[in-house]
This record gives structure tokens, C-alpha cells and sequence, in this order.
């Protein structure tokens, strides 16, 4: 736990980096109170057996605990594969996307990323990816079609199929599930939220690698984050900008590093590279 940590804080500048760090830590403590659990029930199941072989009950404790645990993770990951990520589905699309103009867009950005998935109509949101056992959606609004350039709905596009090439649906589940099975451990509570913004991060990068759009990209944060309310309240609403809120419970980065971040990579690219902000 400890060296996923002093890593998390060594590599602030690295998304990818930062959320394998988190990710230690999140099945450190998953294990942690996967033994200590599975040993308390272990040890009163097996306590009038110790005085009669104890070396056998403190094997059997032990190695117990330990698969006890393993398996314990493995359901974990499990459940949030099959029930956790197809739920986030339900009530949150409504139909095929209609619109002609991104669809040419899209097919040439999943081919370029190798990233098989569904346009549809976000009934929620302005914009999301969801990912489970081959089934890849992506959900944008119509209010997100009619206010972005075609230029900064590719760079929105290639950050949801970005969620998807790097599994990230799978990855925040698991940290939702880890969180409500413990909700006891504080670690818990903030690896959850940090996972997100961690990943959200890393999917912009993604998005700047296929598409070299930076200034695209920060372009359509600024004007999602001041456009109207999509109607979703509370810490979910919005999804590819986030409610706004900040803190360390916050699931989405602040606006100004995400933005900040997109600006330094453009000074970095070679002109050619570079595209100008759409008006």
C-alpha cells in the first residue's frame, strides 16, 4: 500500500502510471480485509480443533485466508464485469445516434483505434462509453452534436473510444464494487474516486495520441462544462465533463487541469501537428 502510494505521488505528471499505482493499492486493500475477514471466520469455526492439533489449524487458517482472498478479488471483478457495468446501460441511451454527420467520423476513429462499438443517443449526460464482454457502446447527446465543431465531436469521440481501448469500465466498476463491499475502509472511499479522474486523464491523452487534436479537445471541455444542464443531478451528471464539483471525492478532474494539461501538449507538438481551436 504503502509503495503504491509513494509511486501515485512520484509520477504526477503520468495518468497510466498513476492509475497502476492505484490500482495496487486497491486490491492491497481488498486482500487485506478479504484475510482478515475469511481468518475471523476461519479461527471460530476451527477453535475446538487448535487444542487438539494446533499446527494443523494455523496452516488451514492461513492458506484458507489466503485463496479465501484470491477468490474473494476474482469474484469481485467478476461481478462488476457482468452485473456492475451492463447496469450503468439501463435507462441511459435512447437508440441509435441520429446523425449523418458523425457517423463517417466515428467509423474511421474505432478503425484507427481498433475499437469495436455502438453510436447511440445519450439519454443522460452529454457524453459516455460503457464497455462489457465485447459489447462497447458510445452515447453522445444531441446537444453535444449541435454546439461542437466536427473537429472538437472527434477529439470527444476518441476520449470515449479511449475508455474503452483501456477498459476503463471494468476498472472504475471494480472500484465501485470494492468501495460498497467495504465501506468501513477510508482507503476505499478515496481509491474510488481517484481511479476516475486518473482515468478520465488518461483518456484524454488518448484522444490527443489518434486524433492530434489538443486544442480541439480542450475546446469542447470549456464548452460542454458552459453549456446547460443535461438534466442528470448530483455527482454522475455529465460523465465526459463531470458535475464540476472538486476535492478529493470528486470522480472527474478540475476543468482547469484537464484543460491546462491539453494546452502544454500542444506547445509541445510540432507545428504541423497543431490544430487551431474551432471557433
Amino acid at each position: 500500500m504503502l509503495v503504491g502510494y509513494v509511486f501515485y505521488r512520484r509520477n504526477l505528471a503520468s495518468p497510466g502510471k498513476r492509475s497502476k499505482a492505484l490500482y495496487s493499492m486497491l486490491f492491497s486493500s481488498i486482500f487485506f480485509w478479504s484475510v482478515l475477514g475469511t481468518s475471523l471466520v476461519l479461527c471460530t469455526a476451527m477453535l475446538d480443533a487448535y487444542d487438539v492439533n494446533p499446527r494443523f489449524v494455523v496452516r488451514m487458517v492461513f492458506g484458507g485466508s489466503i485463496l479465501s482472498s484470491l477468490a474473494i478479488s476474482g469474484l469481485m471483478a467478476f461481478l462488476a464485469r457482468r452485473f456492475a457495468v451492463p447496469r450503468m446501460l439501463r435507462g441511459m441511451t435512447a437508440g441509435p445516434l441520429a446523425s449523418s454527420r458523425l457517423d463517417g467520423i466515428f467509423s474511421a476513429l474505432s478503425a484507427r483505434m481498433d475499437v469495436r462499438a455502438d453510436l447511440m443517443e445519450a439519454s443522460v449526460g452529454n457524453a459516455f462509453s460503457v464497455g462489457n464482454a465485447g459489447k462497447n457502446v458510445v452515447a453522445v447527446s444531441p446537444v453535444i452534436v449541435e454546439s461542437l465543431s466536427v473537429e472538437e465531436a472527434e477529439a470527444v469521440l476518441a476520449h470515449e473510444l479511449s475508455h474503452l481501448k483501456n477498459n476503463d469500465s471494468l476498472e472504475k466498476g471494480l472500484a465501485r464494487m470494492a468501495r460498497l463491499a467495504f465501506p468501513f475502509d477510508p482507503v476505499l472511499r478515496l481509491l474510488e474516486p481517484a481511479v476516475h479522474r486518473e482515468r478520465e486523464l488518461l483518456a484524454d491523452l488518448s484522444s490527443v495520441k489518434y486524433t492530434g487534436r489538443p486544442l480541439a479537445l480542450a475546446s469542447a471541455l470549456i464548452k460542454v462544462h458552459s453549456g446547460p444542464s443535461t438534466g442528470l443531478n448530483g455527482g454522475g451528471a455529465g460523465y465526459f465533463i463531470g458535475s464540476g464539483k472538486r476535492g478529493l471525492l470528486s470522480l472527474y478532474p478540475d476543468l482547469q487541469k484537464r484543460v491546462e494539461m491539453l494546452l502544454d501538449m500542444a506547445r509541445h507538438m510540432r507545428p504541423e501537428q497543431k490544430v487551431a481551436v474551432p471557433a
